[in-house]
């Protein structure tokens, strides 16, 4: 079983809002069994950047942009639940690191995640995103390929079956 958590994080100016959220998305993540795979598919509203150096737990080498206060936040609850922003590990165009651009500055952002636990990490084999899919938002669709190998279920044979043989 794979469990998917798909989220829209509030704006960053709702202090009281983001405290609830991250609250709620702590709880849920303490419910789940450690050895199930989880992902979470959440548009942060938040920039992690690229400063592996200060974050090599949670965020790859290959990031993009620069760290704001949401992001910092952000950065600190991965390390914690000991996840991973799969979007910084893959080397991939820049045109496919970015999810968001800014309306007014026209800058491209990193806003939409796909997170995981390290442990997971080997089973993605890429995260991108793409500015072309019409997807009705002015948010770009970010796809991600995971790769997981079916685990076998090892049943006890019932008693009439032993009578058969």
């Amino acid at each position: 079983m794979v469990i998917l958590i798909n989220a829209y994080a509030p704006r960053p100016t709702s202090t009281e809002a983001k405290d609830t959220f991250y609250d709620d998305l702590g709880l849920t993540l303490r419910d789940i069994p450690q050895q199930e795979p989880v992902f979470l598919l959440v548009d942060f509203n938040a920039r992690v950047g690229s400063d592996h150096s200060s974050w090599p737990s949670c965020l790859g080498q290959l990031g993009f942009g620069k760290l704001n206060d949401n992001g910092q936040r952000l950065l600190e609850f991965f390390s914690l639940h000991d996840l991973c922003i799969t979007n910084s590990f893959f080397n991939t165009k820049p045109q496919h690191k970015v999810s968001w651009r800014h309306p007014r500055s026209k800058h491209w952002h990193q806003l939409d995640l796909v997170l995981t636990g390290r442990s997971n990490l080997r089973n993605v084999k890429l995260t991108h995103s793409f500015q072309s899919a019409d997807c009705d938002t002015d948010h770009s669709l970010v796809v991600c390929r995971v790769n997981f190998q079916p685990r076998k279920i090892h049943r006890a044979k019932k008693e009439e079956d032993h009578a058969l043989m």
